[in-house]
C-alpha cells in the first residue's frame, strides 16, 4: 500500500485553499449541556445550523514550539500545539483559517456545534459581497471538513466572536 508524503499531503492543502471555505455553527442539542455526544467521522452537517461564514483569513503554518498561532485539544486543554506562517506562504500540510463573525451574526443565540464546510453554494440573488448566510439563503451545504462540539455559550450582540483553527492533512 502506498503512503500519502507529506508533499502530497500540502498538495492536497493547497487544493483546499483554493475553493469556498465557511464556518457554520449550531445551537445543536441542548441535552450535550450535560453529557455531550461526540462528533463522528460520519457526519455530513451540524446537528441545528443557524448560520455560516465565509472564511476570514487562510494562510499555511508550520509546527513551531515558540509559533504564536496556538491550538488547544478540546476534550484536554493540557494539550497544545504551536505553529507560525509557513515562509512567503508555501503550501504545507497546515492549514490556518480565521472566522470573524459580525457582532450581529445569530446575536442571542446558543453555540453548541461548529463545521468548516468546503464549496457552499449560495443563493445567486443574494447581495454580492454579503458573507454570512441563513440556511434559507444556502442552495447547496458543500462538504463538511471539521466538525466540533463546544460547550455551550450564549451569543451577544456585544462580542464579535472570532473562531481561529488549524487543519492538518
Amino acid at each position: 500500500m502506498a503512503i500519502l508524503t507529506l508533499s502530497g499531503r500540502a498538495a492536497m492543502a493547497a487544493a483546499l485553499a483554493s475553493r469556498p471555505i465557511h464556518l457554520a455553527w449550531g445551537t445543536g442539542d441542548p441535552a450535550w449541556d450535560d453529557a455531550p455526544d461526540p462528533e463522528s467521522t460520519q457526519d455530513v452537517g451540524l446537528e441545528n445550523e443557524i448560520g455560516r461564514r465565509m472564511i476570514t483569513l487562510m494562510q499555511f503554518v508550520q509546527p513551531d514550539e515558540n509559533g504564536a498561532i496556538v491550538t488547544t485539544d478540546t476534550d484536554n486543554p493540557q494539550i497544545q500545539q504551536a505553529f507560525s506562517p509557513s515562509p512567503g506562504n508555501a503550501p504545507t500540510n497546515h492549514l490556518y483559517m480565521l472566522f470573524n463573525f459580525d457582532f450581529q451574526d445569530a446575536p442571542a443565540s446558543t453555540i453548541r456545534e461548529i463545521g468548516v464546510f468546503l464549496n457552499t453554494e449560495t443563493d445567486p440573488d443574494l447581495p454580492p459581497g454579503q458573507k454570512y448566510f441563513t440556511p434559507g439563503q444556502i442552495v447547496d451545504p458543500g462538504i463538511l471538513l471539521a466538525l466540533e462540539r463546544l460547550p455551550a455559550f450564549k451569543r451577544s450582540p456585544s462580542v464579535r466572536q472570532t473562531f481561529e483553527l488549524v487543519i492538518t492533512i
